[in-house]
């Protein structure tokens, strides 16, 4: 059997490589622009119920701990805001965690077919994925904003953190699903395990219920980094005054820097994986 190993020969230099790839976001957006119509049309075209399946996952998750909440089955501690707008405003932004994450993955195992037969920049894969999370996004937050007029919550000024807040956590975390892109493509494990990772987690995460004033859970969420996202994008559409600002400025400084890191390791991954693929 003939064996085959894939490297690189060539000897990379970091600034390069990052111009090369900024250079291929721009280059390539128009291509990215109609793919991501392609996708959205044909998304919708044959379903009767449309965009109802975009926001269909957070409606029944969010009626499951609604019921057990409501019925008591499930003692949880009173929140600031009515149970209701709470966990569908916390589900809602782990669902866009979790597509951030597996936006890259899911992108370029959707056209592996073009990769291997079309010279192209890759990063339009990209770009063709967060155009399809930003349209999912808006149909999500539309939920969120009829509950938030529902419920009579007042606008105040600390809606000016919610988008920081957001782009923050979605750089940060599409810039992780680029990084683990490369292990995704070639073992698909990966794009299975990831939503179960992220549903496990969302227990030790403010999601659906408060974070305890003491005890082991409490501990685990103030060691978990997604607490003080949810928590503050929660109050910076809920009127309530954001926690730990200086958490903004950190997670800031992060997220620029895992950005970079992930487009110099897909700029050199995906040529060698094309390969592969293509043998």
């Amino acid at each position: 059997m003939e064996t085959r190993v894939y490297q690189s020969t060539k000897n990379y230099s970091i600034s390069a490589v990052v111009k090369e790839s900024l250079q291929g976001y721009k280059q390539s957006f128009y291509l990215a622009k109609q793919l991501a119509k392609r996708d959205i049309s044909a998304q919708y075209r044959q379903s009767i119920l449309g965009v109802f399946w975009a926001i269909a996952p957070i409606i029944m998750n969010a009626i499951v701990w609604i019921f057990l909440n409501g019925t008591g089955t499930i003692k949880l501690a009173q929140t600031s805001i009515p149970y209701p707008l709470y966990v569908i405003i916390g589900t809602t932004l782990w669902a866009i965690f979790t597509d951030c994450i597996l936006l890259t993955i899911t992108s370029v195992n959707a056209n592996k077919s073009i990769i291997t037969k079309i010279n192209f920049q890759k990063e339009a894969l990209i770009t063709l994925g967060f155009i399809k999370l930003l349209f999912n996004l808006l149909i999500k937050f539309i939920l969120v904003i009829v509950l938030m007029l529902y419920y009579h919550i007042p606008i105040s000024s600390s809606i000016i953190y919610f988008i920081p807040f957001m782009l923050i956590s979605m750089l940060a975390l599409i810039s992780i699903g680029i990084l683990i892109t490369p292990i995704g493509i070639l073992y698909q494990d990966i794009s299975k395990a990831v939503p179960i990772a992220m549903q496990i987690l969302m227990y030790a995460t403010p999601v659906v219920y408060v974070m305890p004033k003491t005890g082991f859970i409490k501990t685990l969420m103030e060691l978990n980094p997604f607490s003080y996202l949810i928590i503050n994008i929660r109050n910076s559409l809920t009127g309530y005054p954001i926690e730990n600002l200086h958490v903004l400025i950190f997670y800031a400084i992060v997220s620029i820097v895992l950005f970079f890191v992930s487009i110099v390791v897909y700029r050199i991954a995906i040529p060698i994986i094309t390969e592969r693929m293509s043998a």
